[in-house]
């Protein structure tokens, strides 16, 4: 009988009742309001799609496509429209085109990135996904998309993620396999935040590339309205939600580099918090406790997505800030950084290396640096966590590699003298 209460003549509550009326007036699906939901229109997107149409426009009259590489913060749209372009272009010259979408974040390899390939194209038989070499994998690929009277599109999400796991030669296997072997029905559409990343690729891998590059924007928060305002049309009726609550939703998203998803994601659950407080108006409150809810979310999502450095860099910022409240310095980060890489039994990376995590740690908002004037000293970068540092100690300790340095505190004398 724990959890439950008693009604009158003895009837038991079940603790869902509450929950089965609301105040809200819903005329749509809430998943309008989700991250997975793929629009019709895209506001503020027009030249981008513009660019990409025009771009792949000679498959129309038969000619080889281009490969394109799409640049943006994280929310700025770049995945949506990449599948909205191609979706158009498939309705427009139906089977003699086919796209194939993989994430380098969650296939990460030359082999797992073919093995996807294969289950996208009809008439290509699947390829297993264990047992071959890679070797025989491009070859059987190849000569089955050069049997077959279509082009293929492959939109490598965070390409990124695959050279920088696998190096330069990971991306030049699949380039190679898209623009030389399949007799040029191929093309690429790479997705990345990295604004850099062509610039790092071997000249090899750039010339086979032979990319249009195209940019996408950070929103600012009038532009954030204008995707917000009409999916929230759709799911809300007029009386059920303050305007306010929506240009907040919009303004906290503009501060987040210009994160949509982070806007889109805030709105849908400040409704379901109005819903489960049988409020009648979803307000700037609830926007607020969303805001709260989420921040933890994105946090432990953004730790557990970066790269083992890039943790115990971060791991490093904060060790260094309990020791030394306030003066982390690069240099001092740096020499923790390597102390904690010989502890878990790793290789440390060059102080250059770190420093472009330290970069790219701040580019996610993950820790804020400032540089200071040390007179004939020089010039030095302090560097501090932005916030919820206990949180993000906790999430960079969720993976099993670092569990070694859970006991480590930055009071602790964790060979750390030699450095400061």
């Amino acid at each position: 009988m724990v959890g439950y209460t008693i009604r009158d003549y003895g009837k038991l509550m079940n603790p869902f009742d509450k929950y089965e009326t609301q105040s809200i007036a819903l005329i749509g699906d809430l998943s309008i309001l989700s991250v997975i939901h793929q629009p019709e229109d895209f506001p503020h997107r027009e030249n981008q799609i513009n660019t990409m149409v025009a771009s792949l426009s000679g498959l129309i009259k038969g000619f080889s496509a281009t490969n394109l590489l799409l640049y943006g913060k994280t929310g700025t749209g770049k995945t949506s429209v990449a599948k909205y372009v191609t979706g158009m272009l498939e309705e427009k010259i139906g089977d003699k085109v086919t796209t194939c979408y993989v994430n380098c974040q969650t296939y990460d390899s030359p082999y797992s990135i073919l093995v996807n390939l294969s289950k996208c194209i009809p008439g290509v038989s699947n390829i297993p996904t264990s047992g071959w070499t890679l070797d025989r994998i491009y070859s059987e690929l190849a000569d089955q998309i050069k049997s077959i009277e279509r082009t293929i599109i492959l939109v490598l999400d965070e390409i990124d993620k695959l050279v920088e796991k696998n190096g330069d030669d990971s991306l030049y296997v699949i380039l190679k396999l898209m623009v030389e072997d399949t007799g040029s029905r191929g093309s690429i559409i790479g997705i990345t935040n990295d604004s850099s990343f062509y610039e790092k690729l071997d000249p090899r891998i750039k010339s086979r590339m032979s990319r249009e590059s195209i940019m996408f924007t950070p929103y600012n928060a009038e532009e954030l309205k204008d995707i917000l305002y009409p999916r929230v049309a759709n799911v809300l009726s007029p009386q059920s939600y303050d305007e306010a609550a929506i240009s907040l939703c919009a303004a906290i998203g503009a501060r987040e580099h210009g994160d949509a998803r982070k806007a889109i994601d805030l709105m849908r659950i400040s409704i379901e918090m109005a819903m489960r407080d049988n409020s009648n108006k979803v307000s700037v409150n609830h926007v607020y406790n969303a805001r709260d809810t989420l921040e933890v979310d994105i946090i432990r999502e953004t730790v557990k997505t970066q790269p083992t450095h890039s943790k115990l860099v971060l791991f490093s910022v904060i060790l260094s800030g309990e020791r030394h409240p306030n003066s982390a310095t690069t240099g001092e980060v740096s020499g923790l950084y390597a102390d904690l890489c010989r502890e878990i039994g790793i290789q440390p990376l060059t102080s250059r290396r770190v420093s472009d995590y330290i970069s790219e740690l701040e580019d996610l908002g993950m820790i804020n640096t400032t540089v200071k004037s040390l007179g004939r000293y020089g010039r030095t970068r302090y560097i501090k966590i932005t916030g919820r540092e206990n949180d993000i100690k906790h999430f960079i300790l969720e993976d099993q590699e670092l569990e070694p340095l859970k006991n480590i505190k930055g009071t602790r004398q964790f060979r750390l003298d030699e450095h400061i």
